[in-house]
């Protein structure tokens, strides 16, 4: 065990721990907490993690009313990890900590020159590298037995790019297959002379390629069924696979918090930043910034398990994870609500209390209730915990750029936006969706109040029927009309330097909006499919 293992193993309840003052605390996976059983919404399927495995440098369980202070410490992790793992705690703090990677799981290099295919790549100091032939191998430190923690080649199918143009702050997609060479040679440390396979693969000077490996099989810190948690001041440097991943937890504050890259590196995070699946209470995110991600800033929402197995005289269901990266976890307990939802139309049409439930497999679970509905389509129907849906508080908060989303929101509790600036994202600043067909993450919601935000060059990615503001619930019955989500009120915004030459909003089957106060540069177009009532006054356009 390490030293943080060891300071963390035998703490109690309402005991504080202080780092010493801005040490680097280096922590390993073989010499971490090591824990199975934690299952993590939206990240690796069954074939990549299968036990769940969890290497942390921080570990609590069950603990209450305790602070940490990392009074300006590093955790420095090496190969993989999820630093932060707690489960079932109630009233923890972490302040004045910093977390960063030895060796980021994202590798990052710039192109220098380009002379017909000729290239010269210079590869951030932070990232290691081997040539095998004509093969780049991305690959991170050795442990103590010499072995890489994680290494594969430059283009292997599981490696994804985005090429970020430094002087614009704004990416591209890359196909990996064309990052294949005839040949490669070593110039300097750091530095390589390369010629490409495809002579004519864009590759422009001064563009920095950023890859990531896609598996999500740790994340950058998991919170399970734990209740008023706080983080303050928090400085996240990098994450590996997905951020920091709020699973059942009541009552999550982040604020004063840097979710921005080290010096000399541009990205953060190989995924979202803020996953929360299941929550409920009060999420408060305030006066943070965040930079530099493959996927979105903020995603707030249920899961929808699809109903496989009905007997009604038992009111017993089976149901079942259908993503193949949501899975595993504890998604329901004695007492919770539960609401039935139609696959095509999205709509609710029962309640029922869970009487008991019991975990067949990692996909399916067995549940008792108070009681079914008549009318159940089996293999097609969904249902969703109505007892875990949260409110969401995002204030004075800075997002950008990034490759992603800005947020990501389907609860039925208050939302409130405010006082954020969005600044070159690759896709809409605010989307709603809610989907039982895809990526089953739901639900539907009521008012979110969207205000005083600055929008800047947002969905740039290329199309020029790019919203900014989006409402697209996966609803399959073309011929419903129902409305899936409550209304949009939209004060007091500023929407600036769109790429298309005009800023749209996408509504669909909204029940109304009030889009009030706002500012445009440009022309507003609001693309309306089976909504209701779109209300316009008071805008200013340039």
């Amino acid at each position: 065990m390490n030293e943080l293992s060891k300071l963390f193993s035998d703490i109690c309840d309402g005991e504080s721990i202080v780092f010493e003052k801005n040490r680097i605390y280096d922590v390993r996976p073989e010499d971490s907490f090591i824990n199975t059983g934690y299952f993590c919404s939206n990240t690796a399927k069954q074939e990549e993690n299968p036990d769940g495995i969890r290497y942390s440098a921080i570990y609590l369980k069950n603990k209450k009313n305790i602070e940490i202070d990392g009074n300006g410490a590093t955790v420095l992790v090496h190969g993989k990890m999820t630093p932060l793992l707690f489960y079932g705690c109630e009233n923890i703090t972490v302040k004045n900590l910093v977390i960063d990677y030895a060796v980021p799981t994202m590798t990052e290099f710039t192109v220098k020159s380009n002379n017909g295919g000729e290239i010269i790549i210079e590869i951030n100091p932070d990232c290691l590298y081997e040539i095998e032939g004509n093969t780049l191998y991305w690959c991170s430190e050795k442990n103590g037995a010499g072995e890489y923690y994680w290494k594969n080649a430059c283009n292997v199918q599981k490696r994804y790019f985005k090429v970020l143009d430094p002087e614009t702050e704004l990416s591209r997609d890359f196909d990996r297959n064309k990052l294949t060479f005839e040949k490669i040679e070593e110039i300097s440390k750091n530095t390589l002379k390369c010629i490409l396979s495809d002579r004519e693969t864009e590759m422009n000077p001064g563009e920095i390629f950023q890859t990531r490996n896609i598996i999500r099989d740790q994340v950058g810190s998991m919170f399970e069924r734990c209740k008023d948690l706080v983080f303050l001041n928090l400085r996240v440097k990098f994450m590996h696979g997905l951020g920091m991943v709020n699973q059942f937890c009541e009552n999550v504050t982040f604020r004063n918090c840097d979710f921005t890259p080290a010096e000399g590196r541009t990205i953060a995070s190989t995924a979202d930043f803020f996953q929360f699946s299941g929550c409920r209470g009060d999420l408060i995110i305030e006066n943070c910034k965040a930079r530099g991600a493959q996927d979105d800033y903020i995603n707030v929402h249920g899961t929808h398990l699809r109903i496989v197995e009905l007997n009604a005289s038992e009111k017993t269901l089976v149901v079942r994870f259908m993503h193949p990266e949501t899975w595993g976890f504890q998604a329901y307990e004695k007492g919770d609500r539960i609401e039935f939802i139609r696959w095509d139309t999205l709509i609710p049409y029962g309640e029922a209390d869970v009487i008991s439930y019991e975990k067949l497999n990692k996909t399916d679970i067995k549940l008792i209730l108070s009681s079914v509905p008549d009318e159940i389509t089996v293999g097609k129907d969904v249902i969703e915990n109505a007892s875990f849906v949260p409110n969401l508080y995002v204030r004075n908060c800075q997002f950008g750029p990034t490759c992603g989303r800005g947020i990501l929101a389907t609860t039925r509790g208050e939302v409130i936006i405010e006082n954020n600036s969005f600044r070159k994202l690759w896709g809409p600043a605010l989307l709603i969706e809610d989907d039982c067909n895809f990526w089953f993450e739901s639900g539907y919601t009521k008012e979110i109040i969207f205000r005083n935000n600055e929008i800047i060059t947002c969905n740039y990615n290329g199309s020029d029927n790019n919203p900014v503001i989006q409402y697209t619930p996966k609803v399959m019955d073309e011929n419903s009309d129902s409305f899936i989500h409550g209304k949009l009120s939209a004060y007091n915004n500023s929407f600036r330097k769109s790429v298309s030459g005009k800023h749209i909003f996408r509504l669909e089957y909204l029940a109304e909006a009030e889009i009030s106060g706002n500012y445009f540069d440009a022309p507003l177009e609001i693309q309306k499919k089976k909504s209701g009532n779109i209300i316009e006054k008071n805008n200013i356009f340039r």
